[in-house]
């Protein structure tokens, strides 16, 4: 977790007083699994944060866009999905800089949040982000969905583990993930959670 004093440079919680949690998926968008995604949190209105490999942003770039139009926020996850804490100042923004591109490209505005892949950082990193201007974007709570574990289990691991202000991770392309959702913002939902975006944490949140 960032510690105060850097917590400037990002952002691994929301508010602890406040009953908001936000959903951000990584790695994708993916060639299947999407739009099944996008289908199992619109009818509850839930709008989430995912991480996009530029590479495949580009590639399938109508996917990409779908989920603009969907209401979703899109954040940075690199270009490549590298390392980033093995590499020098300069590749990481690169990396950083060549999926903004993409997104520019598509006409979607340029996000403030950055995810390494793996959620490992250092100096290196955080000098990175202070000259690109833009904020590191981590987790609380991490669901492995992408060990395959069943549809149970990552709603046990949410339910059981949001706080207020809990970022939750998960991944795109996961199936057990997408029959998870439901049973998920309906729990939270009872017991007075609104799900938001990344961004909207921010806006509301400790840091």
């Amino acid at each position: 977790p960032l510690t105060w004093e850097r917590a400037k440079y990002g952002i691994a919680a929301g508010d602890p007083f406040v009953r908001e949690v936000a959903l951000t998926f990584d790695d994708g968008p993916r060639e299947r699994g999407m739009q099944e995604l996008i289908a199992a949190m619109a009818p509850y209105n839930v709008k989430a944060t995912f991480f996009l490999v530029g590479k495949f942003a580009d590639r399938y770039g109508k996917i990409t866009l779908m989920l603009h139009r969907a209401g979703h926020e899109l954040a940075n996850h690199t270009y490549t999905h590298p390392a980033l804490y093995k590499l020098w100042v300069e590749k990481i923004i690169r990396e950083a800089e060549r999926c903004d591109e993409v997104m520019e490209s598509l006409a979607i505005r340029k996000t403030m949040f950055l995810r390494p892949p793996g959620g490992g950082f250092n100096m290196n990193i955080f000098n990175a982000m202070r000259r690109m201007n833009s904020k590191l974007g981590l987790w609380t709570l991490n669901t492995a969905d992408y060990t395959g574990r069943p549809a149970f289990e990552i709603e046990n691991i949410v339910l059981w583990g949001a706080r207020p202000g809990t970022i939750i991770l998960m991944h795109s392309g996961m199936p057990e993930t997408v029959k998870a959702l439901p049973k998920i913002i309906e729990g939270m939902k009872k017991r007075g959670y609104e799900f938001v975006r990344l961004e909207d944490l921010w806006n509301g949140g400790r840091t």
